[in-house]
């Protein structure tokens, strides 16, 4: 049986039960059932049938959510898109992936060409015609998982129902066992919270679907008022939120029994701030769209070791490689590869190709491509994304390390360290520097002379007002190399 199959028939179970709050509607789960047969029919209308791939676009994640299981009706597999991608990105993924039709809120503005409709409402709302089979046919992927990381183009995994089936599983252990009402603010382009929704589904939750322009503050009002014993957020606005607390006697949402932090990592510092000034329900994992789940830091762990990114999840085992492919002793630091039961099956390559690349990937194995060490306790932690390691003169830098370095000065509220090409060295190191309060280079430099070596040391300096993170808090680290190495183009000319 699909996953697809498994979750219609957990949602038929829960029949009347609420299901879902987003803006001004309320749902049950038979609701869901009904305005998703209805979809399906409507999509088979716009030529969608058994294998198509369907990107969904819209801006309201309950249409996505009904789009999903309209899709799955049709033993088709959906494509989540950002709703705020641009033309060329949309019309990219349906060439790349060979994508049938993408439904979207709006038409970006350019001239780039691909298949798609603006996304009708009333689909969901009235159908004519024999409904479609819930026999879905589980060959057919359940999901493309578009991922670029924080670098280039993205690339699809290829997600089966039984891979999607092992990692909302697995994803039931980051839940709260209690009433099970979450919140979230995020789209369902990214896997993390997409697994989430589909969790609390499954399960027979209540979600409330909470606008993704917000406050602090109003967020922190919405999960007071929906009584929230779960949600998922980025390490940013979870942040946010630990600052917004303060110091405080108790947490500031004692019923919130699981705090997922999702997207990017985060510091010591911040997630000491989340557990206890927050929630005791403050987790932290480290995940891939290759791999799914791999470890899980919880409850006292995030007290007791705050730098690591916790144990490995249960099923899942943990190797760090040297550079010939050999298991290094406890404590070394190398790459990271995980067995577990709920890796992607293949790569999608543009032009429609499953291919496996025996480098990063096999046997129910994968390799993220981060650099870590696992110490003694078993506790898993991350140095670095391997394609973000600076090689300085043959030294290996790892940008994680000297942010935590620079963060330690008192007028530094972030930080991003990246390299950029140099003739002599190969690569020099840039810091940018979002400073708190008034705080000059020269007092920078004269922090990082004293306590960075010199062939780790930063070689420019940049202060900004902000760095840029994606939606799911993931830093840009492109983003800042390439504005360094358009300006330093513009200086030579």
């Amino acid at each position: 049986m699909s996953f697809g199959n498994a979750l219609l028939s957990s949602m038929a179970r829960h029949g009347d039960r609420l299901a879902v709050v987003s803006g001004r509607e309320k749902l049950t789960y038979a609701d869901l059932l009904v305005q998703s047969e209805r979809l399906a029919f409507n999509l088979r209308t716009l030529g969608v049938e058994r294998g198509s791939r369907v990107g969904l676009a819209m801006q309201d994640t309950l249409d996505v959510v009904l789009a999903i299981l309209a899709c799955w009706r049709l033993s088709a597999t959906p494509v989540i898109v950002d709703f705020r991608a641009p033309r060329a990105q949309r019309a990219r993924i349906a060439r790349d992936f060979d994508v049938r039709v993408t439904l979207e809120t709006r038409t970006p503005p350019g001239s780039d060409i691909y298949p798609a409709v603006i996304f009708d409402k009333q689909w969901r709302l009235s159908a004519a015609g024999n409904p479609p089979s819930d026999e879905m046919d589980c060959s057919n992927p359940a999901f493309l998982l578009l991922s670029s990381g924080t670098t280039g183009d993205a690339k699809a995994y290829i997600q089966t129902h039984a891979s999607l089936s092992a990692r909302i599983t697995q994803r039931k252990a980051v839940m709260d066992a209690s009433e099970m009402r979450f919140l979230t603010p995020m789209t369902l382009s990214y896997s993390a919270s997409r697994h989430q929704v589909l969790g609390y589904l499954f399960f027979g939750g209540t979600i409330s679907f909470f606008p993704p322009l917000f406050a602090p503050s109003e967020l922190a009002e919405a999960l007071l008022a929906f009584g929230a014993t779960g949600a998922a957020l980025p390490p940013p606005i979870i942040a946010r939120l630990a600052r917004e607390a303060g110091d405080r006697a108790g947490v500031l949402f004692p019923r919130l029994a699981s705090l997922y932090s999702i997207g990017g990592p985060a510091t010591a510092d911040e997630k000491i701030a989340a557990f206890t000034r927050l929630t005791r329900g403050y987790r932290i994992s480290y995940a891939s769209s290759l791999t799914g789940m791999v470890s899980l830091l919880a409850g006292e762990d995030v007290l007791a070791k705050p730098e690591s990114s916790g144990r490995p999840v249960e099923g899942v085992k943990v190797q760090i490689l040297d550079g010939n492919g050999q298991v290094v002793p406890i404590g070394e630091r190398g790459a990271i590869r995980a067995w577990t039961k709920t890796m992607a099956s293949a790569v999608l390559l543009p032009g429609n190709q499953p291919f496996v690349d025996a480098s990063v990937m096999g046997d129910g194995w994968g390799m993220p491509g981060d650099i870590g060490f696992v110490d003694a306790d078993g506790f898993l932690t991350i140095v670095d994304r391997e394609g973000d390691m600076i090689v300085r003169g043959g030294v290996n830098v790892a940008p994680q390390e000297l942010e935590k370095l620079i963060r330690a000065h008192p007028k530094v509220a972030d930080v991003a360290v990246v390299g950029f090409p140099d003739d002599t060295m190969g690569q020099e190191i840039a810091a940018f520097i979002v400073p708190e309060g008034e705080v000059t280079l020269d007092e920078l430099r004269l922090f990082l002379n004293t306590n960075i070596a010199p062939d780790r040391r930063p070689r420019e300096l940049r202060m900004i007002r902000a760095l840029p993170y994606s939606e799911n808090g993931k830093l840009l680290r492109r983003k800042l190399a390439d504005t360094l190495a358009q300006e330093r183009s513009s200086e030579r000319k």
